[in-house]
């Protein structure tokens, strides 16, 4: 136990150094700040990112059913088309994903029939009846949003959230870096300014 014990210490006390946090007298200030920042970050990521899950994906789902309370007057009622659907393009080797185009229908709405474009299925014939989402003044509206997309947003706003902060953080790292090597350049300019002459004449 002792032995696993000062081995961990060790892994530890070298991560350190490669930190720049050792007590080398060649370490710069600049290399230290570097070092807490580079540590700073890493902590704010691994204590911030469980938190940007949770918060992201409630604000997608809170905003979700914001959506939906919106939608309740949605309907579908029955449209007859009045032009055939044309068929879908061919791309190469395959067909769109999406086998519905836009057809000009008619409905009855409350105000009276009313004309306009509507989703059907490719090669669809002209006096057929396709199901169409209205709002209560029966101008459509295209799907509502289902329980299972919202579900699927929530997921992949709690995904996305935790590389967004992570590049974020690495970003602003790597302008920490960015920073601390003109300084560490400039470092190094200044010093061989004065030790280079001194050098050279013995040399």
């Amino acid at each position: 136990m002792r032995i696993g014990r000062l081995a961990w210490t060790g892994r530890l006390t070298r991560l350190a150094r490669r930190l720049w946090m050792g007590k080398n007298p060649l370490r710069r200030r600049a290399d230290r700040i570097e070092a807490w920042v580079t540590a700073g970050l890493i902590a704010l990521f691994l204590a911030a990112a469980p938190i940007s899950c949770l918060a992201v994906g409630r604000w997608v789902k809170h905003g979700g059913l914001r959506e939906q309370r919106a939608q309740q007057s949605w309907h579908q009622i029955p449209a007859v088309l009045v032009r055939s659907a044309p068929s879908l393009p061919h791309f190469d080797f395959r067909t769109s994903w999406n086998n519905e185009v836009q057809v000009l229908a008619r409905w009855m709405t409350p105000r009276g029939l009313r004309t306009g474009m509507v989703p059907a299925v490719a090669g669809s014939w002209a006096g057929r009846t396709v199901p169409v989402w209205v709002d209560r003044d029966g101008r459509p509206t295209g799907t509502p949003l289902l329980n299972g997309e919202l579900g699927r947003r929530v997921v992949g706003a709690e995904t996305l959230a935790p590389v967004v902060l992570a590049a974020l953080l690495f970003t602003l790292g790597r302008t920490v870096r960015w920073a601390a090597d003109r300084r560490r350049l400039a470092g190094w300019e200044a010093n061989w300014a004065f030790v280079g002459p001194i050098w050279t004449r013995h040399r």
